[in-house]
């Protein structure tokens, strides 16, 4: 199942329980819109963003697994604070009601995570696609690094259970591309699986 696509229309035919598509997307150029959680397809699909966004930023949002598109808590995490992240953070990454989302917006290379920050991020299952960031980065690369922009996602379920994806790109945005699984009986809360939904007519 973890690598099958499947529309909404054979899950509902199937006796699956329907499925939500789950999208998301880091910007890595100015002006090229805003960091964003796509819940669901077609025109009942809901848009989530951060209230503030700024460049050179972690957005990092804390959602509510039984309704997805609504935010429990967010913080727009300036890029030069990358050795820290917000002190309140781990009283919601261990709740299991909620998801969690990292999403960079016009990230400089010069502040992917360190320290603290970066082990923090790969106790909640940031691996190789961080680790390749970590590579080109000025930190790794003295001087200026390879690249000057990047772009990074991390998403998961908090609590005690680490299911995580992540994605990177040191040259274009960086899309997620997951869905929401509701419990066998069709009910929330949600669960985010490596699986395609989409519908074809």
């Amino acid at each position: 199942m973890a690598t099958e696509a499947h529309t909404a229309e054979a899950a509902a035919m199937g006796g699956m329980p329907p499925m939500l598509a789950y999208t998301i997307r880091s910007p890595i150029q100015s002006g090229a819109g805003f960091p964003f959680i796509r819940i669901g397809q077609g025109p009942s699909a809901q848009v989530v963003t951060p209230n503030q966004p700024v460049d050179n930023s972690y957005w990092i949002v804390i959602l509510d697994a039984n309704k997805p598109a609504t935010k429990v808590q967010e913080w727009v995490w300036p890029g030069q604070n990358n050795y820290a992240l917000p002190g309140d953070l781990p009283q919601y990454m261990n709740n299991p009601g909620y998801l969690f989302a990292v999403v960079t917006q016009v990230l400089a290379n010069s502040a992917v995570p360190q320290g603290a920050a970066y082990g923090y991020l790969a106790t909640h299952g940031a691996g190789r696609e961080l680790q390749k960031l970590e590579q080109i980065s000025a930190y790794t690369q003295t001087g200026y690094g390879l690249f000057s922009r990047v772009s990074y996602i991390l998403t998961g379920q908090c609590g005690p259970t680490i299911t995580a994806y992540e994605r990177s790109s040191f040259t274009d945005a960086a899309l997620l591309l997951m869905s929401l699984m509701p419990l066998p009986n069709g009910q929330p809360p949600y669960s985010i699986c490596d699986s395609y939904t989409f519908v074809t007519h």
